[in-house]
């Protein structure tokens, strides 16, 4: 379904979104009309963690709607990996908000998946 109060930021062509962009592996944005934040990027899965985070996604109801979101175990190394200063703090909020519920094994496989320094893991904790 179209909603006509979101709009691509990348291009307001269909099909150039589709043909220029998902299938040269380039992810698309959109954002509500004449707005950036937020926004959400939309992509055709790449690779092994690509299909896996599909499978393993994880359903979270916001003002009674359904999103997926991908599992905590990759999100943390993930932002770990992306390595800014906002995501190392994005990555220690959602680990010491989580961390209950956290399959740690799972998490140190992306973190070596990763390569995740030792020094950014000890900080989580």
């Amino acid at each position: 379904m179209i909603r006509m109060d979101f709009e691509c930021i990348n291009t307001e062509n269909m099909e150039e979104a589709y043909n220029l962009y998902l299938l040269k592996s380039i992810a698309i944005r959109f954002a509500r009309r004449n707005e950036f934040v937020p926004n959400i990027e939309v992509k055709f899965p790449k690779g092994e963690i690509d299909h896996w985070t599909l499978a393993e996604r994880k359903k979270v109801l916001l003002n009674n709607r359904s999103l997926f979101i991908s599992p905590f175990e990759l999100q943390i190394p993930f932002k770990l990996f992306l390595g800014t200063e906002k995501d190392i703090e994005d990555a220690r909020h959602l680990y010491k908000i989580f961390q209950d519920k956290i399959d740690l094994t799972l998490l140190h496989k992306f973190n070596k998946k990763l390569k995740i320094d030792k020094e950014l893991i000890d900080y989580l904790g």
